[in-house]
């Protein structure tokens, strides 16, 4: 973490690749590329541990650290994570990564949907976004969007605008916010485009 005087230096430093939600400390985005879909999903993780194993919601797994000795995702000293566990659902799902290279390459913004239908209308909906915070960030604000509609590109581009509500962008990562927008309606409609073949 680089700091001068007590402060961080990457709000106005090189910061292209960093977060666009949050006031810091933690400006990193999660590394990881099954944790949106994961938190999308409801899954749990198993931790066991000599103490016994317990089970901690992938939502609540990834954390932001508190300082630079914290952890970003709740594994205790001692504790080995063995299982992954995913509810049975019946459910339409996808995941949309935007990189800037196809192969070998970090996504700059990806989003995880995962919706109930009846029908052509969602009955629910949660929308995950990732490498775009500290930990998958889930939007009731997209979920919101989706409530009660049928998925078109109307709907699913209002929803990658409702995903970014809270977004703050630092000066060089505006483009992120589009990135983020654009993961959002193309795994919504990946997901409705999939569940039909």
């Amino acid at each position: 973490m680089a700091m001068k005087d007590g402060k961080s230096l990457i709000p106005g430093g090189e910061n292209k690749y960093h977060s666009i939600f949050g006031d810091g400390p933690a400006y990193f985005v999660s590394a990881s590329s099954l944790g949106p879909a994961l938190v999308a999903l409801g899954a749990k993780v198993k931790l066991v541990s000599a103490k016994g194993p317990r089970e901690v919601l992938m939502s609540k797994f990834f954390v932001v650290p508190k300082d630079e000795a914290s952890r970003e995702i709740a594994l205790q000293p001692n504790e080995i994570l063995t299982e992954i566990i995913v509810p049975a659902a019946t459910v339409k799902s996808s995941t949309y990564e935007v990189r800037q290279k196809e192969a070998l390459d970090w996504p700059l913004a990806a989003a995880s949907v995962v919706l109930v239908m009846n029908g052509n209308t969602v009955t629910s909906a949660k929308v995950v976004l990732g490498h775009v915070a500290p930990t998958p960030i889930e939007s009731a604000q997209a979920a919101a969007a989706l409530k009660g509609k049928t998925i078109t590109a109307a709907t699913a581009e209002a929803a990658g605008k409702a995903a970014i509500t809270g977004a703050k962008p630092l000066s060089q990562n505006t483009y992120k916010l589009t990135l983020a927008k654009v993961a959002v309606k193309r795994a919504l409609l990946d997901a409705v485009k999939t569940a039909k073949a």
